[in-house]
């Protein structure tokens, strides 16, 4: 089995996956402190970080292309921030909110499984509609956003 790990902080998640017997194409982390973890992990030889494809960079600039359409796991650990209780509670104005780029990776990639870690501010009162806008995307991957549609009129049509 092959998967795509994003967000992968220190590599928590992708380890687990590894461990699994799943194979990573690309592990993938922005944050500098949590990808010097994965990257001496990997010069140390460390269990199955040592084989995992890692790039330090920002996946809103990811080209999934090179990746195929067979790819059997697509995990994120998108950034919690924008829904937790202890920030501003930005949620989907928040600039961190990448759950638009997990539904981009998921469409450009239809991997057979998708894997996203609880981000337990998102279930909230507050963000219950959104959750709902992220959920039905995930099942109509195809029914794209119009040029300009607000997600609030795009979860109108996808309901």
């Amino acid at each position: 089995m092959r998967a795509i790990e994003l967000f992968a902080g220190a590599g928590g998640l992708a380890l687990g996956v590894s461990r699994a017997g799943v194979k990573h194409d690309l592990v993938i982390e922005i944050e500098r402190n949590a990808a010097a973890t994965i990257q001496e992990n990997k010069r140390l030889g460390v269990g199955h970080v040592r084989d995992w494809p890692f790039e330090q960079g920002d996946v809103r600039g990811a080209d999934y292309s090179k990746y195929g359409s067979d790819l059997d796991l697509l995990a994120a650990g998108a950034p919690c921030q924008p829904f937790s209780i202890s920030g501003k509670w930005l949620g989907q104005l928040d600039e961190r909110n990448m759950f638009p780029e997990v539904l981009r990776a998921m469409r450009e990639l239809s991997p057979r499984v998708v894997l996203v870690e609880n981000v337990k501010g998102l279930v909230s009162s507050r963000f219950r509609e959104y959750l709902d806008y992220v959920v039905l995307r995930m099942r109509f991957p195809d029914l794209l956003p119009q040029h300009n549609e607000h997600w609030v009129h795009h979860l109108e049509r996808l309901r």
